[in-house]
């Protein structure tokens, strides 16, 4: 019997001229890494399935590919582009804040900021559900979004971008993703 995968994961779109409904998005995303004015953190945020994760991992995978190409997609076979498809990257982590909200997960993603990359240009920090993380974990983490090196990126993405604290909120790019344009009515 083959191992089952949610449909969402095996039919993820793979760069940003296949994400459906968010092209003022995907566009402003090209625009920063063409004109090299990416911001140090991203807080993607919108209803639930409108392809914030996606979009964070798309994100990731092109600013430390090696070779992209004209329309800014990965080239799939530099060793960063390598690594993220078969999920051995250790430039871009994921971390799920539903399942790792205490402040000792913060504190070890923090730990491992202060660690330059191997192969890319930039580590990436994806932070999933970051609305669930605690109050002393969204303390522990400020710190590092204040102040963090030139390689760290920081994307973070909530279902209920109320619940993120401001001083969080005042030092990102916030990015909102529209169920509208995806067909889906919330």
């Amino acid at each position: 019997m083959e191992n089952f995968i949610v449909s969402a994961r095996k039919y993820r779109p793979l760069t940003f001229t296949t994400v459906v409904g968010q092209s003022s998005i995907t566009t402003t995303l090209i625009n920063a890494i063409k004109n090299k004015q990416l911001a140090q953190a991203f807080l993607f945020c919108g209803p639930r399935g409108v392809g914030k994760t996606t979009c964070a991992r798309i994100l990731a995978k092109i600013i430390n590919c090696e070779h992209p190409t004209e329309n800014l997609e990965a080239c799939n076979v530099c060793p960063s582009c390598v690594s993220f498809n078969t999920s051995s990257s250790f430039n871009i982590f994921e971390l799920d804040a539903a399942s790792n909200n205490s402040v000792d997960d913060i504190r070890n993603l923090v730990d491992q900021v202060r660690i330059p990359p191997q192969i890319g240009k930039y580590k990436v920090y994806i932070i999933d559900e970051v609305h669930m993380l605690s109050s002393q974990a969204f303390n522990a983490f400020l710190k590092t979004l204040e102040e963090p090196p030139a390689y760290a990126k920081f994307i973070l993405a909530t279902t209920e971008k109320h619940k993120i604290i401001p001083t969080i909120l005042s030092r990102c790019q916030v990015i909102r993703f529209s169920a509208y344009q995806c067909g889906r009515y919330f």
